[in-house]
């Protein structure tokens, strides 16, 4: 019974987690990262405003609640360190049969403890999945106990174990930034570069690797990293929503073929009470929250980069609002 519980949650996790790492940033072999950190003396202002008391009770009662980070874990062919950028907030609501996703967006510029300012997926980088977990706590005051993580690798390979995943391509300019990506991953994996192309836009059932595709891609969109946030928000549900239509035999065998790609910080015992919630959120409804949110962020400009300095408070206030169904 142990090892079903594990089996079933670990399924739902990794299903879930399979957009972690749908955004990971390159890591060289020695483990730093090519995108341009900020340096020391790089100039930041916060603009919060204080926290009322009345943002600390509703964050009191958010922390009352159970809290896991989803983190992507890329380590491909030739690299020997894994890295990790979209962090996703899982929050179970067994309740009000709700399951929420809060995406915390890469480049958003945070206060990282005992460090200068700097990007959200420094913090990883710096200290891994524990000082991630306290930079978001110290800079969003939400307390997050747990987190989960898989690696990038099995991304494409899940997808396509559950049967693919239906989507729609606006247009064939997006179906050429997508297979942009394909033929990158292609690139890496040592295959024909045109392999698993899409050829049409619309409504198509994809692969786990087009799909996959489709969660990553950014370059030449107008929307950039707040598309591809949504894009992978959309895909995690259409998971979900298959993931439902499995049985508990299937769900245990799938977990038991990828296991060994999941990482976390949860017990057995954590996992034991957690599962039997999961599986009775068949029906539950998903909910999405991306942070920074509407209105609550400024663009700065450091180095000549323009980067995303969120409004603490409104987003701590976004965040109560969304997990205590108080907006």
């Amino acid at each position: 019974m142990k090892k079903t519980f594990q089996a079933v949650l670990a399924a739902m996790l990794a299903l879930l987690l399979t957009l972690g790492s749908a955004s990971a940033v390159m890591v060289d072999d020695e483990g730093y990262l090519e995108e341009i950190l900020l340096e020391e003396g790089d100039q930041i202002e916060f603009y919060d405003e204080a926290i009322s008391d009345s943002l600390e009770a509703s964050l009191a009662k958010v922390n009352e609640m159970s809290h896991i980070l989803l983190l992507g874990i890329d380590a491909r062919p030739g690299q020997t360190t894994g890295r990790t950028d979209t962090m996703i907030i899982l929050t179970v609501d067994t309740q009000n049969q709700k399951i929420k996703l809060m995406s915390l967006m890469r480049d958003i510029i945070v206060q990282i403890p005992g460090r200068d300012p700097n990007r959200l997926n420094a913090a990883y980088v710096f200290g891994g999945a524990d000082l991630l977990l306290q930079t978001i706590e110290a800079n969003f005051g939400i307390h997050i106990d747990h987190y989960v993580g898989v690696n990038f690798s099995m991304l494409a390979d899940l997808i396509d174990q559950i049967g693919g995943l239906t989507l729609t391509v606006e247009s064939e300019y997006y179906m050429d930034r997508i297979n942009a990506v394909i033929k990158e991953d292609n690139k890496v994996l040592g295959i024909d570069e045109n392999d698993g192309l899409l050829t049409q836009a619309g409504e198509q059932h994809m692969t786990g690797k087009q799909a996959q595709a489709y969660a990553r891609y950014r370059y030449g969109t107008s929307d950039g990293d707040f598309g591809r946030t949504a894009r992978q928000r959309e895909v995690i549900t259409k998971i979900f929503e298959r993931l439902t239509e499995m049985s508990l035999t299937d769900l245990s065998a799938l977990a038991m073929t990828n296991i060994n790609n999941v990482v976390t910080n949860l017990t057995l015992q954590d996992i034991m009470l957690l599962a039997p919630a999961m599986l009775s959120l068949k029906d539950a409804e998903i909910e999405e929250l991306r942070i920074p949110v509407d209105n609550g962020y400024q663009f700065q400009t450091v180095r000549g980069m323009s980067v995303i300095v969120p409004d603490r408070t409104k987003t701590m206030e976004a965040i109560a609002a969304f997990l205590t169904d108080a907006g």
